[in-house]
């Protein structure tokens, strides 16, 4: 989901804020110490194993003499 947040003239984002409630377009302020990046983390750590597996996958096809091979 993307949220994008167009310039407004400050006439209509008084109005707006009003109406709506006044912390209705702001996003929630947190520090660091509250941040915790576990998708970040799960993303970074799939990717590292990709990388290993077709590592060793490369490493048995091309080079390994006695290994599994994929194509005969």
């Amino acid at each position: 989901m993307c949220l994008l947040f167009m310039p407004t003239d400050e006439s209509d984002a008084s109005t707006d804020g009003a109406a709506a409630g006044d912390d209705s377009g702001k996003a929630r302020d947190i520090s660091l110490d509250e941040f915790q990046p576990y998708g970040t983390l799960a993303v970074t750590g799939a990717y590292f194993i990709l990388l290993l597996v077709l590592y060793a996958l490369l490493y048995f096809v091309e080079f390994a003499t006695h290994a599994p091979h994929i194509i005969e």
